[in-house]
């Protein structure tokens, strides 16, 4: 494992700007499960009327976006991101739409709030690239109050079984056949993490399958993770496409699990 210093280097550079995550979300568009995510995640969750919210790693500010019509006039909004570049993106996401979220760019390590000062913390696909897990969550639990909410999100050590498979069989010397930094924080060794912090936590799951005719989003997909953009490039990023497209014109299609959880912590 790269020590911590090495970890937000490469995560600063894969989260500089959205690129690579539109070519993941690219690939979950091919799911035959429609139910969308941001929706999904959003009906999971019991925000007060009046809230104070502070989302870590706010991404692109799909989740707002899509559901803005659900915002209330007593929420202050808080959205932040490790990475400047992705809250340049986000603010220009969100900036049609009629409320005032403020933005901050955050160490989820060193959060710079006082002690319980959120009824709501969000944390979608994120607390797996933190270096240190644990320091990030005594910290989330610090700034929420007494009977405060954190809503997590992750991925579930089953997802993307397939695509690992077909990963390994190309060449497992790449080292990608894997689900990378997300297995550092997964759904199954996540729930006994979070009871560490909190003393409610409940489970909710969304299942689904990528089935997908085309390789040129399967390719992306791995080439745009932390490992891949160094490996997945020139020669051996065409070796890799021509199997996936080999593989695609044998079986049709290649079909691929999807399982992702959110987690409910209650302080």
């Amino acid at each position: 494992m790269k020590n911590n210093t090495n970890i937000k280097q490469a995560l600063k550079e894969q989260y500089k700007t959205e690129e690579n995550l539109t070519a993941r979300g690219n690939l979950h568009s091919y799911n035959t499960n429609k139910t969308d995510w941001d929706n999904w995640c959003f009906s999971q969750m019991r925000i007060p009327d009046k809230a104070r919210i502070l989302e870590l790693g706010c991404g692109t500010g799909d989740f707002w976006y899509k559901n803005r019509r659900n915002l209330k006039n007593d929420w202050s909004i808080t959205l932040s991101d490790f990475s400047m570049g992705m809250l340049d993106s986000t603010k220009q996401r969100l900036e049609d739409i009629n409320f005032s979220f403020t933005y901050k760019e955050i160490d989820a390590q060193d959060i710079p709030y006082e002690n319980e000062c959120f009824d709501i913390v969000i944390a979608r696909h994120m607390l797996y690239l933190i270096p240190d897990i644990e320091k990030a969550l005594s910290e989330i639990k610090r700034v929420l109050v007494k009977g405060g909410t954190l809503y997590v999100t992750t991925n579930s050590h089953d997802a993307m079984t397939e695509l690992n498979a077909l990963v390994e069989k190309f060449d497992s010397k790449m080292g990608l056949h894997n689900n990378g930094m997300c297995d550092r924080f997964n759904m199954e060794d996540g729930y006994l993490l979070l009871k560490k912090y909190f003393g409610e936590v409940e489970t909710e799951v969304l299942q689904g399958e990528i089935v997908v005719d085309d390789s040129e989003p399967v390719v992306n997909y791995k080439a745009s993770t932390v490992k891949g953009r160094s490996i997945l490039v020139g020669e051996k990023k065409k070796q890799f496409k021509k199997y996936v497209e080999d593989y695609i014109g044998e079986n049709g299609s290649l079909s691929i699990t999807t399982k992702a959880c959110i987690f409910k912590a209650r302080k």
